[in-house]
């Protein structure tokens, strides 16, 4: 590859694409590291969570009894405590049912919220608040509302998010987990809802560094043959002299 005059060219092009990359290679391989170290299940706060006991189900009604007339509604199992709950999905809704006595169930109140929240949380720690939450905050912001958030008063400002009909912990969240969504954000250049793989911004700096790289192994190219000449020369000469 002979690159003649091009040459000034393409180490001006490298050049440029370098200060233009060089905060996002800096944030990519940051997060790419940060990302690394976090232990997995710290992030999901796994360490922080213990299951309820089972529910028995062997005395339960048979969803029939909560599906009578409601033809467009879909049910799926849960618990309330140890009492065995169906949940009623219905055009974007969803209510409790005892899975017992086929009842309808009011959402939790602070007490059975404390009590359900203090029994799936392994920590050592108190509770510091405790909310019934309309809307999700938005490091939750793939669950739906109400919820109940309870806060505990431990080195890592744990928050756990419990279902309000029947206080199972949906979400843990940590600052583990805040510090890997604020680097996966940085990662995947979606500065908004830090979900998009496939924003344009990401495309148009991956093409770039894409094209970066290629105009370095351009430049190297010829140096790396030019070295490998002088080599060749080098030895030529050394197996031409007298011993």
């Amino acid at each position: 590859m002979k690159l003649g005059l091009r040459a000034p060219l393409w180490r001006t092009l490298h050049k440029y694409l370098g200060w233009l990359l060089l905060f996002q290679l800096l944030a990519w391989f940051g997060s790419g590291l940060i990302m690394t170290l976090l232990p997995i299940d710290q992030v999901h706060g796994d360490h922080l969570r213990q299951a309820l006991p089972a529910a028995s189900w062997q005395q339960a009604v048979a969803p029939a009894a909560i599906l009578a007339g409601k033809a467009d509604a879909s049910l799926s199992l849960s618990q309330r405590g140890t009492e065995p709950v169906y949940l009623l999905n219905r055009q974007g809704e969803q209510s409790a049912y005892s899975a017992l006595t086929a009842e309808p169930l009011a959402l939790l109140t602070e007490a059975e919220a404390l009590q359900l929240a203090q029994a799936q949380y392994k920590g050592p720690a108190p509770a510091a608040t405790l909310a019934l939450l309309q809307q999700a905050p938005f490091e939750v912001r793939h669950l739906r509302g109400p919820l109940w958030q309870v806060s505990w008063q431990d080195q890592e400002h744990s928050a756990f998010y419990l279902h309000a009909f029947t206080g199972t912990a949906l979400s843990v969240r940590t600052d583990n987990w805040r510090l890997f969504d604020f680097v996966w954000m940085l990662h995947i250049m979606d500065y908004q809802e830090r979900e998009n793989f496939n924003s344009p911004l990401l495309m148009l700096f991956s093409a770039t560094a894409l094209l970066f790289t290629f105009t370095g192994l351009v430049l190297l190219w010829p140096r790396s043959r030019n070295q490998r000449a002088r080599l060749s020369t080098a030895m030529a000469r050394n197996s031409s002299r007298p011993l």
